[in-house]
């Protein structure tokens, strides 16, 4: 097991001499990333409305740790998280750390555009240290760790590991004005998000309009805390208003 606390105090010695790897080195960012290409336009406002839910949030306490899952694959959660952690970055005080913590499919990297870099299942097995891992964005204040270089043969048991906890409860106490997004794999796909939510302080689930069955959407509903869910996404819904801004592909809205 690697030692969390040691692995922090190597990334706070070795800050100036690591060369962290960069987002958009095999190419520029992806296009649906609206938040960094089109920040002005009816998509990236509804995106702000999201993160203006997590900055005012019923009770005054804001949660700094939210991760970001779906019942099922192709329903925008990645997006969402990316499109919510470039929102959370471009405010003036904040900084975000994006964890992609689907071990089995990954997809930040496609957004992204990085190249396989060790991350998450390198530091809970103590092969890598954190500042090995960490990925520079062309965005300012926002900072991603991958999942793995090569996709590990027990995702289930690595995230089961004491040491996701630990890893998850330092970056986000060692930097008391960073929020951490945690991109997660569908609810109904594997048992990894059930175990994520134990660690997190708050989840956006997102369901994909006309294309998510009512039955995959309240049992994967039951399957996570309900006393942790911030709000559902409603994505991919062609609205009016996304007609006449001409950003018609997706767009974002919430029911609580």
């Amino acid at each position: 097991m690697v030692d969390i606390s040691k692995a922090f105090e190597k990334e706070h010695l070795e800050k100036e001499n690591v060369e962290p790897t960069e987002a958009g080195l095999t190419g520029g960012l992806d296009d649906h990333l609206y938040m960094y290409h089109m920040p002005y336009s009816y998509t990236s406002e509804q995106i702000r409305k999201i993160r203006t839910h997590i900055f005012h949030a019923p009770g005054g306490e804001r949660k700094r740790i939210i991760m970001v899952t779906s019942s099922l694959p192709s329903e925008g959660k990645s997006l969402i998280a990316s499109n919510l952690a470039i929102a959370i970055a471009k405010g003036e005080d904040q900084h975000v750390l994006l964890v992609e913590c689907d071990l089995r499919r990954p997809a930040l990297q496609e957004l992204f555009h990085y190249p396989p870099t060790a991350g998450l299942s390198e530091i809970i097995q103590g092969k890598r240290s954190i500042a090995d891992c960490l990925i520079k964005t062309p965005i300012d204040k926002l900072t991603i760790l991958s999942s793995a270089k090569e996709a590990p043969a027990n995702p289930s048991e690595l995230l089961e590991s004491k040491n996701l906890g630990t890893l998850i409860d330092e970056v986000a106490q060692r930097y008391p004005d960073r929020f951490v997004i945690i991109d997660t794999p569908p609810v109904q796909a594997t048992v990894d998000p059930k175990i994520i939510a134990d660690h997190v302080e708050g989840i956006i689930f997102v369901t994909r309009y006309r294309y998510t069955r009512t039955t995959d959407f309240k049992m994967a509903l039951n399957t996570l805390p309900r006393e942790k869910i911030m709000g559902i996404v409603l994505n991919a819904v062609d609205v009016m208003p996304a007609q006449k801004f001409k950003y018609r592909k997706y767009s974002y809205h919430k029911y609580y």
